[in-house]
């Protein structure tokens, strides 16, 4: 890290989101920036490389857990638009 992001960080501590790590856990999920950026400034939020692995590991845990949530309640619609709904 070069001097100004250390004066960043000293002074905006726990507010400050590195870009890189948003480009770099966006590739791995489909996630919009914002959400990430949100969640990169609660979990990552340090300059410290073994704090920014956990926290990157606990954000994708958390997104990956949304998203299956997600992706279970779409399921079901998934399946009545493809027989083309359901009459009860």
């Amino acid at each position: 890290m070069d001097v100004l992001d250390k004066k960043l960080n000293e002074i905006f501590s726990g507010k400050v989101v590195r870009k890189d790590l948003v480009h770099q856990i966006k590739k791995a999920a489909n996630v919009p920036s914002f959400v990430l950026e949100f969640l990169l400034s609660k979990y990552c939020a340090t300059d410290d490389p073994d704090e920014i692995k956990a926290g990157s590991k606990a954000v994708l845990e958390v997104v990956e857990k949304t998203m299956y949530e997600q992706m279970r309640l779409i399921k079901p619609n998934r399946w009545c638009n493809k027989k083309g709904g359901i009459s009860l």
